[in-house]
């Protein structure tokens, strides 16, 4: 794969990644909002670790599938023009 075809690689896999992450964070903080009805401002420290937590591991998992077809797509075939 030529540099310009991974830097588009991994341009890709870092939007992909900023993405999952603002998805990820307003299912998850939203989500748990809404199932026990306590306000950010009163989670417990542990809450808030538990929550960090479970948006990067998610993130990362959603990154990585992606970046398996991401990478077919830029290291296709050559054009030859």
């Amino acid at each position: 794969m030529k540099r310009k075809e991974m830097k588009r690689y991994i341009a890709a896999i870092v939007i992909v990644l900023l993405v999952a992450l603002t998805v990820m964070s307003k299912v998850m903080i939203g989500g748990a909002i809404d199932e026990y009805h306590i306000p950010v401002s009163d989670w417990s420290g542990r809450m808030l670790v538990t929550q960090l937590f479970m948006i990067i591991v998610y993130s990362m998992v959603f990154t990585g599938l992606l970046a398996i077809p991401l990478w077919y797509w830029f290291s296709g075939e050559e054009r030859k023009d």
